[in-house]
């Protein structure tokens, strides 16, 4: 990992992931330059896909949620460097996926310090051809073995100790090979183990169980549930 601190701003990234590492990575404006924009995701908040001479990357800004983020829309109160929001997300996902589990590849971390506050923004390695089980799942139904494998995945993250802070049906990929995929590892931290994997496993159910309600066409049902929890517990 390598770290540029120029000005205000703070910078790690990865060189491996990168021909030629620039600090206008990023900005969005570079890419729309070289016409290099393949897409976004709009929920909230905006999430970019770029392309450069190493492959699809996405890139993130940090916000806040709640009533906070009213007042202070991307602004974070300073901390240690480390402690960064996007350093903080870029630590946990180089460890995950040094140990080889289903994660984008963290990139490079930015946090640019003003005053008492600082804004972040990350970059990572795009998973290519996955969407998300709630767009997947109201186009057609997982069968039983795609649900197992999505349990045998969530237990592996848990067996390494990971606390995914946002554990729900948006934050879990199935790509067009079948491999389930973990996104999303803002906040998240590891932990001893403990009663919060099965508070994890029940924050997911509420997460299908809303969705459900959500959704004119949503393909799950309670059994989808028992078959992810099979192959959760057939992992230990």
């Amino acid at each position: 990992m390598e770290r540029i601190e120029h000005g205000s701003e703070i910078i790690w990234y990865d060189p491996d992931c990168f021909g030629d590492f620039h600090r206008d990575f990023f900005e969005i404006d570079f890419w729309r330059e070289h016409n290099a924009i393949r897409g976004k995701a709009v929920g909230r908040n905006t999430t970019w896909f770029v392309e450069d001479e190493e492959g699809h990357k996405v890139l993130r800004h940090y916000y806040r949620g709640g009533m906070i983020g009213r007042v202070m829309e991307d602004t974070f109160l300073h901390v240690a460097e480390s402690k960064s929001r996007a350093m903080a997300e870029f630590t946990v996902l180089a460890k995950l996926h040094r140990k080889g589990l289903p994660v984008p590849r963290p990139c490079a971390a930015r946090m640019v310090r003003s005053n008492l506050v600082y804004r972040a923004d990350i970059m990572l390695t795009r998973i290519n051809n996955a969407r998300d089980l709630v767009a997947i799942l109201q186009e057609r139904s997982l069968n039983e073995q795609e649900w197992q494998s999505i349990g045998h995945t969530i237990r592996r993250f848990h067996d390494a100790g990971l606390y995914h802070a946002d554990l729900n049906s948006h934050n879990i990929l199935l790509d067009d090979g079948g491999k389930s995929w973990l996104i999303d590892f803002d906040k998240c931290h590891f932990r001893q183990p403990g009663s919060w994997s099965r508070e994890n496993m029940d924050r997911l159910l509420r997460s299908f169980r809303k969705e459900l309600n959500l959704h004119e066409a949503f393909r799950w049902n309670e059994q989808d549930w028992k078959a992810l929890q099979q192959g959760y517990h057939k992992a230990s």
